[in-house]
């Protein structure tokens, strides 16, 4: 109990972050190429209509951006889920699965490429591929997880609603249409999904949210499979709530 304690007043002091699409700050003039390295500058958590309150951090970020047109880097994500609202274990392995950041660690390769640019306003394509080891609740046996291999690919739009350079303030808005895919051994699907999911499963997504100062973002977000062997537990549509803060 007291470590439930502990780990909401967390969730709600540090402004848990969403799901870490780059967006584009750059000038379309900017030439310059950056790389960076960081540790635990973000950090993550919401809630989902699966009942999960989860919590994440990203522990490593390594990202190199060139010419305002390109980002590219490597992610290391852990990801906790403090509550589970629903008793349906099958569900309870879905979450971890349709949510980006999921898995109790989750690494992934991104790039984001500019395809256009104006003052307020760009058009970018964003793709994201790694792997999740996912800490499940077995149907059957005795197994405590399964690994995931996944990838994502779609276009984001985004829009700058609000800026006041001299108090270095701004308001983003975006929107992230995606196609996704998972895929699992023929095991794994048995003990903890009980042959309702195809071996490469996939599906979209859309995303969408605002953005402060890129430190807070407000995040909606919607994930479906659409080719699962049982639709009415495991190819539901599942909308996640974040909420966002990035140190």
């Amino acid at each position: 109990m007291r470590k439930l304690f502990f780990l909401i007043i967390f969730l709600f002091s540090t402004f848990l972050s969403g799901q870490l699409l780059e967006l584009d700050y750059g000038s379309p003039s900017r030439k310059e190429s950056l790389f960076r390295i960081s540790f635990f500058q973000q950090f993550m958590g919401g809630i989902n209509t699966l009942g999960h309150i989860d919590i994440s951090t990203e522990a490593l970020n390594l990202k190199y951006s060139t010419s305002a047109s390109f980002v590219g880097g490597l992610s290391v994500i852990g990801t906790t889920s403090i509550f589970k609202g629903n008793q349906d274990d099958k569900k309870n392995n879905l979450s971890p699965l349709l949510n980006p950041m999921g898995g109790t660690v989750n690494g992934s390769l991104y790039a984001t490429l500019s395809l256009k640019k104006k003052e307020k306003s760009s058009l970018s394509i964003s793709t994201r591929m790694g792997l999740k080891w996912i800490e499940g609740t077995p149907l059957r046996g005795f197994e405590s997880g399964f690994f995931s291999r996944y990838g994502m690919f779609g276009g984001v739009y985004q829009r700058l609603l609000f800026e006041d350079a001299p108090e270095n303030q701004r308001i983003d808005f975006w929107i992230y249409l995606h196609l996704m895919a998972s895929q699992m051994g023929k095991n794994d699907i048995e003990l903890f999904f009980e042959n309702g999911l195809e071996t490469l499963s996939y599906g979209y997504g859309l995303q969408t949210g605002v953005e402060f100062n890129q430190k807070i973002r407000l995040i909606f977000l919607v994930n479906q499979l659409v080719n699962t062997l049982n639709p009415e537990t495991l190819g539901i549509p599942v909308l996640c709530f974040t909420l966002a803060y990035r140190l």
